[in-house]
């Protein structure tokens, strides 16, 4: 029998608290989820109506460490040696609301690309996930070519375009694609740029995404952090309504 995937909330703030950090968020602070789209979960007595992202792609391509740069606290376990087996990592920001109780929440699922097996149970796992999410945030690296993975999960979890229509490629370590530079403080080479645009149109292709749902970022280096939030918002808005 197919283990159920577990989910260990790891931070409870507010909106306005992830706001004052990363003031891309801002989009959430005038409205709430619209109750017929909404994600629901149980929290205690109660049941939330929520705004729910998924954060998933290959261990170690920096999913965990781009969250906690986005919300300003070391929420997320960032280890790739301990196992994280059948755990969803969450953070979640309350809504400020008269009527009923809301929440915007990130969650990180469990990474792919280091057990086959586990890869075939995730895809499972995955997929329940995914029906509650109004977008996905799927981490890849720029300085990687293999993408049979990618390739593999999109093929499974988002066949259809209107599935796929619903995720963003955080093209991430752009900072590390060649020709590499020493520059201090750092600044991206137009040569670096040239080349992070050509992996951008090859997985476009190879993934069926348009190149406006693939935004390379550097977590290390803090670049398009904030341009990944502002298509985060694009894929949300419709789902929220007047607070």
């Amino acid at each position: 029998m197919t283990a159920a995937l577990a989910c260990t909330v790891k931070l409870t703030r507010t909106v306005d608290d992830l706001v004052a950090h990363c003031d891309a968020f801002d989009f959430l602070q005038d409205g709430l989820p619209v109750p017929s789209s909404a994600s629901r979960w149980r929290r205690g007595n109660t049941v939330s109506e929520d705004l729910q992202v998924i954060v998933m792609g290959k261990s170690g391509y920096g999913k965990s460490t781009t969250l906690n740069s986005l919300i300003g606290e070391e929420a997320f376990d960032t280890s790739d040696t301990e196992g994280c087996t059948r755990v969803m990592q969450s953070a979640e920001f309350k809504f400020a609301s008269t009527s009923g109780t809301h929440y915007f929440s990130l969650a990180d699922l469990p990474g792919i690309g280091e057990n086959p097996q586990l890869d075939a149970e995730y895809i499972q796992l995955y997929r329940a996930a995914l029906e509650k999410a109004h977008a996905v945030i799927y981490f890849m690296r720029a300085d990687q070519r293999d993408y049979a993975i990618d390739e593999w999960v999109f093929s499974e979890l988002f066949p259809s375009r209107a599935e796929r229509g619903k995720v963003i490629v955080a093209l991430n370590a752009i900072d590390k694609i060649e020709p590499m530079n020493r520059r201090h403080p750092f600044e991206m080479s137009a040569a670096q740029w040239q080349n992070v645009d050509l992996r951008i149109a090859s997985i476009s292709k190879k993934l069926k995404l348009v190149t406006a749902a693939i935004i390379p970022i550097s977590a290390a280096e803090q670049i398009n952090t904030s341009r990944l939030v502002g298509r985060l918002s694009k894929l949300l808005l419709p789902h929220m309504q007047p607070g």
